[in-house]
């Protein structure tokens, strides 16, 4: 019962939780949880990283970064490093408060990097963990769309481009 999830290290970690998917649903938005190691099914209860945003943020995807684990808040972002044999022994190796995520389906990884959208700019997040905008030249379009939290992306492998639909327009691409 989550919404977001990646494979990691042999482990399945996971955002956007709900413990209790019934009248009394107790949800999370700021946990990731993750699997047993080679089981990514089972998922105990005790198995949590707690993400406390200062600004309220809640949890808008997950990705992986050079063996990290890359985690995408409304108004953060958190890179983790996690041992495969004893996640409980996470650090925050970086972290970016003052950029955000706002759709879930903006975040792709290629390479060595990660694209996403943020509320000012689209940005690709490299290997060092600097935020790069991509949408610098086109700015003022970027931010008169309307609706940007359904901005959604993909890798277009044959091409080797990024392709974009901002917003909630079906004409542009």
């Amino acid at each position: 019962n989550f919404t977001y999830s990646i494979n990691l290290d042999g482990r399945q970690y996971v955002a956007g939780v709900a413990l209790n998917p019934s009248a009394e649903n107790e949800t999370h938005d700021d946990w990731v949880m993750f699997s047993e190691l080679s089981q990514p099914d089972i998922i105990p209860i005790t198995n949590y990283i707690a993400i406390p945003d200062m600004q309220g943020g809640e949890i808008k995807g997950l990705a992986k970064l050079i063996g990290d684990l890359v985690v995408f808040q409304s108004k953060g972002i958190y890179r983790l490093s996690i041992p495969s044999a004893d996640p409980f022994s996470w650090s925050l190796s970086e972290s970016e408060a003052n950029i955000g995520c706002i759709a879930p389906d903006s975040i792709v990884e290629h390479d060595a990097g990660i694209f996403f959208a943020g509320n000012d700019n689209y940005y690709h997040l490299g290997a060092n963990f600097q935020a790069i905008p991509v949408t610098q030249t086109i700015r003022d379009v970027y931010q008169g769309i309307s609706n940007l939290e359904d901005t959604r992306a993909i890798i277009d492998v044959k091409k080797n481009r990024l392709l974009c639909k901002f917003g909630d327009s079906n004409a542009t691409v």
